[in-house]
Formats: structure tokens, C-alpha cells, sequence
């Protein structure tokens, strides 16, 4: 059907304004685009300094997350000890590997003299610096100072209902067990082992002190004692045997078959 002129004017009217509505976005997004920023001067530099701030922050706690797990989670590397002569404590210490554990001694030596009112000395860390200990080579230097120094310090630590350090001894050398199959039980005495021989003794919560004079020691059993040592340097073979015993048992239960 054929379009009269009139009806053709209208439709192409319309054309023309849809065209017109079209193109209207386009110009009107340009402007926000190109729009400049409004906000103040002051304005712009508070936004700038927060941002800053911010930054700041997340750096400083990723580096302080970083030193708490190096401290509480990793090894202290051998370079770290010969680098860094700060003190450690038992725990560091314990986590050491062989090589830097044997450059440390004199540093777990200072642990032991000057502890850390805050340190924990529990008995998983203490047995782990009697395996080093025990492993270590005994030419190191400060070898047999620091094992002398650390017994008594564990055990003490260990077996905290034994008497304290002072009290007049029981002596037991030279006396030979009334009845080989009864023996000798001892609780919560202080006895002093020098010379003699002693079959069959159970000791528990006392303070054993040895002395460089050797005692025979037969199916000796000690539990949750205190174990002094002379520190004499170097020491006598017979403080060396024992010391080793001690350290290759647990020091809150320790059993000697012979000696």
C-alpha cells in the first residue's frame, strides 16, 4: 500500500528523532569520563596518606608474622649462631641442628646461669639437649663444663620434690644392702654415693651427690631424683662413665644395671 507524502513526512520524522536519541548517551557518557576530579586539595591528600598508612601496615605486619615463625616454628641455622652471638634460649637451643648445637655451648651454658623467667624448661626440650649433648663429640670445646653444668640443672628441674641443696647427706658408702633381695629404698633423703658398693638400691624424690671417688652400683633404679656432680675439668673417667648414663636415660627415671 503506497504511503501518501503526508504519511512519509511523519515517518521520516520519527526516523530522525530516534537517530537523535541514539547518538545522546554517547555524548553524555564522553562527559563523565572526561569529567575532572572535584574533590578538595585537602581532600586529596588525606586519600593519599590513608592509602599509605595502610600499605605501611600490612608491611610491617607481614615482617613481624614472618620473625614470630622464624622464632617459635624454624631451626636456628649453624650460620645464624656463628653470625649472631645473641643469647638463645633452651628451646632454641633444642632446636638447633648437631653442628650448631655443639657451636652454642657456651650459650646453653649462659641459658642454664641466667635463665629467662619467662622460658619454660619442659622436659621435651631438656631431652632433646641431653641427645645433643650425647651425641656431641666430647673434644668440643666446652664439652664436659657444659654437661657437668647440665645435669644437675635438668634433673633439679625434673624432679622438684627432692630436697633442696644444703641438707646434711646420708652416706651410703661402703655399706653393702642388708638382704641382696630387699636392698636399700631411700625417699626424700639427700645421700651421698663415695667409694663402696651398693647392690639393689631404689631411690625416689632424693638428691644424689656423686663425688670423684667411684662406687659399685648394682641394679640401681633412681626416680624423679636430683643427680649432683663434681665439675672438675677434666673430669675422671668415673664422672665421665656416669654422666653418660645419666644422659643416655631419662633423668626423672634412670636405671643402672652395673657401674
Amino acid at each position: 500500500m503506497a504511503l501518501s507524502d503526508k504519511q512519509f513526512d511523519k515517518v521520516q520524522a520519527n526516523a530522525k528523532g530516534a537517530s537523535k536519541n541514539h547518538r545522546q548517551p554517547t555524548r553524555q557518557w564522553s562527559n563523565i569520563v572526561v569529567r575532572p576530579d572535584t574533590r578538595r586539595p585537602f581532600e586529596r591528600i588525606l586519600h593519599a596518606f590513608t592509602t599509605f598508612m595502610i600499605c605501611a601496615a600490612g608491611i610491617a605486619m607481614a615482617v613481624h608474622a614472618a620473625r614470630i615463625g622464624s622464632t617459635m616454628g624454624n631451626p636456628v641455622t649453624t650460620a645464624e649462631v656463628q653470625a649472631n652471638r645473641r643469647t638463645l634460649t633452651l628451646q632454641q637451643i633444642s632446636n638447633l641442628d648437631q653442628e650448631g648445637f655443639e657451636q652454642s655451648l657456651p650459650q646453653l651454658r649462659q641459658a642454664m646461669d641466667h635463665p629467662d623467667p619467662k622460658a619454660v624448661a619442659d622436659p621435651e626440650t631438656l631431652a632433646a639437649i641431653a641427645g645433643k649433648l650425647r651425641r656431641a663429640d666430647e673434644s668440643t670445646p666446652d664439652y664436659w663444663p657444659t654437661v657437668l653444668r647440665f645435669i644437675p640443672f635438668a634433673s633439679s628441674r625434673m624432679a622438684k620434690n627432692a630436697p633442696p641443696p644444703g641438707q646434711q647427706p646420708r652416706v651410703l658408702s661402703d655399706m653393702l644392702s642388708v638382704g641382696l633381695m630387699r636392698g636399700v629404698r631411700e625417699v626424700d633423703k639427700t645421700i651421698l654415693l663415695d667409694e663402696g658398693y651398693l647392690g639393689n638400691g631404689e631411690f625416689t624424690n632424693c638428691r644424689i651427690i656423686f663425688t670423684s671417688n667411684p662406687v659399685r652400683l648394682t641394679n640401681a633404679h633412681f626416680r624423679n631424683c636430683v643427680f649432683e656432680i663434681p665439675t672438675t675439668d677434666p673430669p675422671t673417667a668415673f664422672i665421665k662413665k656416669v654422666s653418660q648414663l645419666l644422659l643416655s636415660a631419662n633423668l626423672s627415671s634412670v636405671s643402672i644395671p652395673s657401674l
